[in-house]
C-alpha cells in the first residue's frame, strides 16, 4: 500500500468512521477530517459525504492529488477537475462481521487504480463498473432501505398479533427473512413463497381486510409483483407499472454517508 500515499477520509459518519479504522488497521496512512475541516497534505482525498454535498467539496480541493467518492447516485464527473472516481461500495455500514462487501470502480484510470487498492486493504470485492448509474442506485436501495422499512413493518405487524415485544418480533422473523433472501439469491423468483405466489386469492383478500390501511399500499405493490415474477420469471422489469409515492421532506437530516 506504499503507493497508495496520504489517504484522508472526508465525512464523520458511518462509512466514513468505518473506513478509516479499517484502512489504519492495515496500515495505510490514514487522516479522517469532518465536513468543513481542512484537508491538509493528501495524496488520496476520499469524500464520504452525502451526495448533494459532493461537488462543492470536489471543486474546492486544489488539482493533484486523486479525489474518491462513494454516492452511489453520481458518477465520477461530480469530481471535475481532478483524476476522480467513485468507489460505491454495496453495503450498509458499519458491516456485520466477516460481511461480503461488493463494490463498484468507475472513472479515471489513475483513480481507479488506487480505488482498487482501497478496496483491497478494505477487504472488499470489485464487481465492475456502472452502465446506468439510477438504476444502480435505486437497485441498492430497493435492497437496502426498502427491505429494511418492510420488514420493520413486518416486525411491527408480528408484535401486534402475537403480544410480543417488538425486539422479539424482530428476532423471530429474522431467520425466515434470511432464509428468503437465500434462496432467491441462489435459485431467483420460483424461491417466492406465499399466497401470492400460489394464487391464493381467498388468503391475500383476508390479508387486506387485516391490515392497517398504511401498509395496503405496500402489501398490494409486493403482491402484484409476486404475481408478475411467478407468471413470468423472465418480466422485463421495463413491464413494471410505477406507483405514486410521498417524496422526503425538506430539511430531512442527512448523516456524512454515501
Amino acid at each position: 500500500m506504499d503507493q497508495t500515499g496520504r489517504v484522508v477520509v472526508v465525512g464523520s459518519g458511518r462509512l466514513g468512521g468505518a473506513v478509516s479504522s479499517r484502512l489504519a488497521a492495515a496500515g495505510v496512512a490514514v487522516h479522517a477530517v469532518g465536513r468543513g475541516e481542512p484537508v491538509g497534505e493528501a495524496d488520496v482525498v476520499w469524500l464520504t459525504v452525502p451526495d448533494a454535498a459532493i461537488a462543492a467539496l470536489a471543486g474546492a480541493l486544489p488539482v493533484g492529488p486523486v479525489v474518491l467518492h462513494s454516492a452511489g447516485s453520481l458518477g465520477p464527473e461530480v469530481l471535475h477537475p481532478h483524476r476522480g472516481a467513485v468507489l460505491h461500495p454495496l453495503m450498509t455500514f458499519p458491516p456485520p462481521p466477516g460481511a461480503r462487501v461488493p463494490c463498484t470502480l468507475e472513472g479515471h484510470p489513475d483513480a481507479v487504480a488506487v480505488a482498487r487498492r482501497l478496496a483491497d486493504a478494505l477487504g472488499w470485492e470489485p464487481v465492475g463498473g456502472v452502465a446506468d448509474r439510477v438504476r444502480y442506485h435505486a437497485a441498492a436501495c430497493l435492497a437496502s432501505g426498502h427491505l429494511a422499512a418492510a420488514y420493520e413493518d413486518a416486525a411491527r405487524l408480528f408484535s401486534s398479533a402475537t403480544g410480543v415485544e417488538l425486539a422479539v418480533a424482530r428476532r423471530t422473523l429474522q431467520p425466515l427473512a434470511q432464509a428468503s433472501l437465500a434462496r432467491v439469491a441462489e435459485v431467483g423468483p420460483g424461491a417466492i413463497t406465499g399466497p401470492a405466489a400460489r394464487g391464493d386469492r381467498p388468503t391475500v383478500a383476508a390479508h387486506r381486510a387485516a391490515l392497517p390501511a398504511a401498509l395496503l399500499p405496500t402489501y398490494d405493490a409486493g403482491t402484484a409483483r409476486i404475481e408478475n415474477l411467478r407468471a413470468d420469471p423472465k418480466d422485463p422489469l421495463l413491464a413494471v407499472k410505477s406507483g405514486g409515492y410521498t417524496p422526503i421532506r425538506a430539511g430531512t437530516p442527512e448523516a456524512d454517508d454515501a
